[in-house]
């Protein structure tokens, strides 16, 4: 049906928008408004947060070459099924693997790439653990035989750890490897349901070996959780070896390009040779001889290492969802005071400032920690290659606890982004969904959060109480040698702009944590009749107590972290003085922030009067006020690719109506005018020539 609009009709409708249009304000131009407001140079920054000019300028120029490629594409990616998603990211990873090998690209650019990209496919886990356990667990001969068929992709590995029923207790894996001196084979089996293999990643259809985590029985004895290579798929057909159940774990929240899969074994015979045997190992009779007790710890150290990883991605996950959010809200006008007057930018209302930008200082916050704790891992192993684990208590114990408390910052930080792009952060096109279901899972793998905390305050007790027996704290802990006498102090600030200083937060932060810690010690020492016991109902009694010190503890490292390396910037004197001036703006938002939402904590020993804490809340929105302007610029200087981003919302230019709606129309149920539905239900009940002939 065409309908024909004259000149008359055409101009009627005309002089209705002219009202419309007097108002109207490009989102391109709000854009453009807000970098020419910022108070210092973004590039400057994104420099020095990304390593160099050059780093930039390479990430510019994959992100090119990716967009460009076939399997590199994404504007279509939220439309695919998850087959298509699955074989999609596996075409792109083997792509890029296949450059590296040959030389195409360096190995760094490879990892780039695959960052840029953000497509995990079944290939995650032979890259990150596959490849590296094979290298660190197995013996030189083991190594020469089976890294050069996984570096050519000849075989694809994952590794299966965590069972049906059994996932962070360890000890309590029921997958069994019983050797047999008469084949010289380990029998593997799958005793229980609950012994399954559950959650490996690339082990539902891609994987044809896992190193596989059992308990080692010989001669009767249970010799606990050791590594195997095992083979599960033939290579020359792709199925399951004979004894060999596997699949895939089905959908799941996010993450579902990734075959996660399931594993049982049934007396399945495997050569003693493909037990890994670079520290333990056993005789073609049997004898189990175990590993020295520094290899233990050197063992132990790898998981301290994934920890650290995921410390220093946190921050750059939490800066892509601040990225799209800060440039949705500085372009989305919403509610004009008068009729012909502009509508205000949503990012100008106080309650969508004061949710966005404590979020965006938290990313930097995060990301200079990042950079901390690599930086300390890698002491740590200088440290270790001489014999020296002196540090490991002290890394494992910051790590167990930034862990939780960086990814339960960057989960909800990306949530209350999505949020606050109001209807349109719902759609995948925003790039939100996807980032949280991505994302979520970090605050349980490698370590479920709150156990981490629990680790974390044992070692925070156990140094409490080494101080009271004259063994002085050191390290991050260092504080709690002067428990007794920080218990006396009380909060010194008498005017609001002291709260900025970080003096002052750190100060409040320290006491909270030294306070919850000898809290916590006491109401353990009650529950256990007068000792202190890290096991047992004594102390499964106190375990909120221990995740609040925990947390407390995590939050004075990070906040003291943030402020040493801002200071550090300036006395290098890298950085002009206006973006040290902003981010020392952010540190005092972050700290401030931090105190303001836990402000019971201070007002719960009469640390700080209420007075002396509705000062924070005033200096908070003083910070907001100020950091207002340089809003986009500090989004800006994280450097993200609109290619990495993918998001319609989160452009670098601003013209997210555009996208959205160029971006809606590749949808496949766009691919027709009357949709999917039209012949095989509704074209009988809405066409009148065929209402008569309707069966119902």
């Amino acid at each position: 049906m065409t309908r024909q609009v004259d000149d008359r009709l055409r101009k009627l409708a005309d002089a209705s928008s002219e009202p419309i249009l007097a108002v109207h304000v490009e989102p391109t131009e709000d854009m453009d408004a807000e970098r020419a407001r910022a108070s210092f140079d973004s590039e400057e920054l994104a420099i020095e947060l990304n390593g160099s000019k050059a780093l930039l300028e390479k990430k510019a120029e994959l992100a090119q070459a990716l967009a460009e490629s076939d399997w590199g594409d994404k504007s279509k990616r939220y439309f695919l099924s998850r087959e298509e998603e699955h074989v999609g990211g596996l075409k792109a990873a083997t792509a890029i693997w296949d450059m590296v090998r040959q030389k195409k690209i360096s190995m760094e650019e490879g990892t780039l790439m695959r960052t840029l990209l953000s497509m995990p496919g079944g290939l995650e886990l032979h890259i990150g653990m596959f490849i590296p356990a094979l290298m660190s667990q197995g013996s030189p001969e083991q190594q020469a035989k089976w890294l050069p068929m996984a570096q050519k992709l000849e075989i694809i590995g994952t590794y299966a750890q965590t069972e049906l029923g059994h996932g962070t207790f360890v000890r309590g894996l029921e997958t069994t490897a019983t050797y047999d001196p008469e084949t010289q084979h380990f029998i593997i089996h799958s005793p229980t349901l609950t012994s399954t293999k559950w959650w490996p990643g690339g082990l539902g259809k891609t994987s044809t070996h896992v190193i596989l985590m059992a308990r080692l029985f010989s001669k009767g004895k249970d010799y606990g959780m050791h590594a195997f290579i095992t083979q599960i798929r033939d290579l020359e057909t792709h199925k399951p070896l004979p004894g060999v159940t596997i699949g895939d774990i089905g959908p799941k929240f996010g993450y579902n390009g990734v075959d996660n899969g399931f594993l049982r074994f049934k007396y399945v015979p495997l050569p003693r040779e493909n037990m890994m045997m670079r520290y333990a190992t056993i005789s073609a009779e049997g004898d189990y001889v175990p590993p020295p007790p520094a290899n233990a710890k050197a063992a132990y150290a790898t998981m301290v290492y994934v920890r650290a990883t995921i410390v220093e991605d946190a921050g750059w996950v939490l800066a892509r969802a601040t990225t799209i959010a800060v440039r949705y809200n500085a372009v989305r006008r919403q509610t004009a005071a008068k009729a012909g007057e502009k509508e205000l930018q949503v990012l100008d209302y106080q309650n969508t400032n004061a949710e966005l930008m404590p979020l965006v200082a938290a990313a930097y916050a995060l990301i200079f920690m990042g950079k901390s704790g690599m930086a300390m891992y890698s002491q740590f192993e200088k440290d270790r290659d001489q014999g020296n684990f002196e540090l490991l208590p002290e890394l494992h114990a910051i790590l167990s606890g930034m862990k939780a408390v960086s990814t339960w910052t960057t989960c909800d930080g990306i949530e209350a982004c999505r949020r606050g792009c109001g209807g349109h952060g719902y759609s995948l096109l925003s790039g939100l969904p996807t980032l949280y279901a991505s994302y979520v899972q970090n605050a349980t793998w490698e370590g479920d959060n709150n156990v981490l905390c629990l680790q974390s305050a044992r070692y925070l007790l156990k140094n409490l109480l080494g101080s009271q027996s004259g063994r002085r704290p050191q390290g991050s802990a260092a504080y709690l040698g002067n428990a007794k006498a920080e218990m006396k102090n009380r909060c010194e600030v008498s005017k609001a702009k002291q709260w900025r200083e970080p003096d002052m937060q750190l100060a409040a932060l320290r006491h909270r944590a030294t306070r919850l810690c000898i809290e916590a010690a006491q109401s353990l020492m009650t529950a256990c009749g007068g000792d202190l016991q890290f096991e047992g109902p004594g102390w499964n009694s106190c375990t909120v107590d221990m995740i609040r010190v925990a947390k407390a503890h995590s939050m004075l490292v990070l906040h003291q972290n943030f402020v040493d390396a801002v200071d550090k910037l300036q006395r290098a004197g890298s950085m002009s003085s206006q973006t040290v001036t902003v981010l020392q703006r952010l540190v005092s938002l972050f700290g401030l922030t931090a105190m303001l939402r836990d402000l019971g904590d201070f007002l719960e020993d009469d640390y700080a009067s209420r007075q002396q804490a509705s000062l924070i809340r005033q200096q908070q929105y003083a910070l907001l006020r100020e950091l207002r302007p340089d809003a986009v610029a500090l989004v800006d200087s994280f450097g993200f690719e609109d290619y990495l981003l993918n998001s319609s919302l989160g452009r670098k230019d601003g013209d997210v109506y555009r996208s959205l709606l160029e971006v809606a129309q590749r949808s496949p149920f766009n691919d027709t005018e009357e949709g999917p539905a039209w012949k095989p239900v509704l074209e009988s009940r809405l066409n009148p020539k065929m209402r008569g002939s309707s069966k119902l």
